[in-house]
């Protein structure tokens, strides 16, 4: 399986079982990225998703009360995730990597790899394009933010070239790369935005992730914090997310 349809899987197996179609929110797939992170092998995610539905309708619920969030799951994914490694405790490591559950040493067919490389480099291209776009139309941001912007494109131009050229086939390595080009871009931009405007921002953000506040440990809680932020530094200037999942 290659490195995001872990999430596409997940999207599709809690929207299934909730019964009512409704795509996954950003503040999801961040969640969803948070699992992978932590190594949450992808059958022991559904597993834990199937757990915490078959409570929930198991129960007397009133009218068409539905669950909105897959953060409703994440007690159960990660007790889940818990006795999954407790049940693993001994095993050689060659054992553990192979039984992860994502399935990463897989060889995915040839064409589809071809068309996943191909895919990428897509995207980046258009994001670049972007980032020129973004430079040339907006004559009035400092110096340091357009050094920013130089930056993020180079090593996406960089990225494009790795990929073009059969240099780079990792996908997950890929992502983590366009996290660092998020960063420097990001950072620049924040600093000609006005702090009025941040701060409604991070007013928007604390209400609209109350429940992971909740529910997520402090760490996990940060990581989707920071990307609802960055997600909207992306839109107010009309550049899209760095990240395949947004394929």
């Amino acid at each position: 399986m290659n490195y995001y349809n872990y999430f596409t899987e997940i999207e599709e197996h809690f929207v299934k079982r909730r019964g009512k179609h409704l795509l996954i929110s950003p503040m999801d797939w961040g969640l969803i990225a948070v699992w992978r992170d932590a190594g949450v092998p992808l059958q022991v995610a559904i597993r834990g998703i199937d757990i915490a539905m078959d409570s929930f309708f198991s129960k007397q619920r009133r009218g068409s009360l539905k669950i909105n969030s897959l953060c409703y799951c994440h007690d159960s994914v990660m007790t889940e995730f818990a006795e999954y490694r407790e049940s693993r405790v001994g095993e050689s490591r060659t054992t553990s990597r192979a039984q992860t559950g994502s399935q990463e040493n897989e060889a995915s067919p040839d064409s589809q790899k071809e068309t996943e490389i191909t895919e990428a480099a897509e995207y980046l291209a258009a994001i670049i394009g972007e980032l020129n776009t973004l430079s040339q139309k907006r004559p009035d941001i400092s110096e340091f933010v357009l050094e920013g912007i130089h930056r993020a494109r180079e090593r996406l131009e960089e990225m494009l070239h790795s990929l073009r050229t059969g240099a780079q086939t990792d996908l997950e390595a890929l992502e983590r790369d366009l996290g660092i080009a998020d960063g420097i871009l990001v950072e620049a931009l924040c600093s000609c935005i006005a702090p009025e405007e941040t701060a409604e921002w991070e007013k928007e953000a604390k209400s609209e992730l109350k429940v992971y506040r909740k529910k997520l440990p402090k760490e996990m809680y940060s990581k989707i914090y920071d990307n609802f932020i960055r997600s909207k530094v992306h839109r107010k200037f009309d550049v899209r997310d760095f990240s395949l999942f947004r394929l």
